[in-house]
Formats: C-alpha cells, structure tokens, sequence
C-alpha cells in the first residue's frame, strides 16, 4: 500500500509542478498583455493629444493666412486708392492750369486785356510744359498789342517765331508783329516782314490785308 502511494506521488508531483509552472507563466502573459494595453492606450492619448495640437496648428494657418489675405486686400486697395487720388489730384491740377488759359483767352477776347496778360502769364509760369504754351505766345502778343504794350508784344511774337516755324498760326504772327512793328515806327523792319509774309505764304487768309498794308507804307 505505501508502496503505491509513493509511486502516484512520483508520477503526480511532476504534473502538479509543470501544472503550477504553466500557472505562472499564464500570469506573466496576463500581466504583460495588460502592461500592453496599458501602455497602447497611453500612447493613443498622446495621439489624440498630437492630432489636437496638429489641428490647433493648422487652424492658426488658416487665421494667419486669411488675415494675411486680409492684409494683402487692404494694402492694394490703399495703393488703388492712392493712385486714384494722385491721377485726380493731377487731373485737378491740369484742369485748374486749362481753365487759366481758355480764361486768359476770353479775357482777350471780351476787351479785358490786363486781365487775359495776368492770366496768361499764370499759365505760363504754372506749366511750362503744357501743349498749350505753343500758342501761348502768341495769344499774351496779341494781349500786349492790344494793351498798346508793343515792346512787350514785339517780344512775344519774335519768341513765338523762333519756336513755331511749322505753326499754323506762323503767317498770320508775321502780319500781327508787322503792325506791332509799325506801332514802334521801325518801318522798314515792318515792310521786309509783310514781304517775305507775302511771298511765302501767298495763300494765307490774310493775304490781301497784308497787301494793302504794304502799300499803304
């Protein structure tokens, strides 16, 4: 009887160990699949957390690129604006210096010749670039003649003269100035003037006028 006893128990304490041993090592797997989980749900929080941070991110790019945009908008609608205030303000300016001038002429044209001299002599000194200065001479020549201002007017016209060679208006200077020259009792510069008028220009509008004042020297 002893005799068997003894042998189960060398064949049962065996199995108890390897059955203890698997005991353990199902512990140890238990333990480390949970130290796995654990450690898996750790570091999805920080995934959330980074993907957070990577949203946050990509909304200040957004803010940060639509006030930029913004930005841009209001600097080229302050540069627009300014272009259309410097193109009115010089638009203003070429309107104000025209107005002078076509106001100078009808000064002239009204009898008020002093007034279309101060006119047009702010023109002049207000833009000496503009296209009108051409005629401007002229027109502050026939001022002057009128004002009995011949000296004055004698310039003018010789200073258009040597400008205006091709002007229209070049002939019909010629016969004016012939006047103004006559005015200041310089005849004979007066006859040679009409003369070369009249053999230049033969068919200026002015031409029998011319004509006659020769004659009539």
């Amino acid at each position: 009887m002893k005799k068997k006893l003894f042998i189960c128990i060398v064949y049962i304490a065996p199995m108890l160990f390897l059955h203890g041993a698997y005991a353990n090592e199902g512990l140890d797997t238990d333990f480390a699949i949970l130290k796995i989980n654990k450690e898996i749900k750790s570091l999805n929080k920080k995934i959330l957390s980074l993907k957070d941070e990577i949203d946050l991110i990509k909304e200040n790019q957004r803010i940060n690129s639509s006030k930029i945009t913004e930005l841009l908008q209001m600097f080229e609608l302050n540069l627009s604006n300014n272009k259309k205030e410097e193109t009115s303000t010089v638009q203003n300016q070429v309107d104000n210096l025209n107005t002078l001038y076509s106001d100078g002429k009808n000064q002239f044209a009204l009898g008020n010749y002093e007034q279309a001299i101060l006119l047009l002599i702010n023109f002049e000194e207000a833009s000496a670039e503009s296209s009108s200065v051409k005629d401007l001479k002229l027109w502050l020549a026939r001022a002057y003649s009128a004002n009995k201002e011949y000296l004055k007017s004698k310039d003018e016209f010789l200073e258009f003269q040597s400008n205006n060679k091709s002007h229209t208006k070049y002939p019909d200077s010629m016969f004016e100035l012939s006047r103004v020259l006559i005015k200041l009792n310089e005849v004979n510069e007066a006859k040679l003037l009409l003369l070369d008028m009249i053999n230049k220009y033969p068919r200026n509008s002015l031409i029998n006028k011319a004509n006659q004042l020769l004659l009539d020297l």
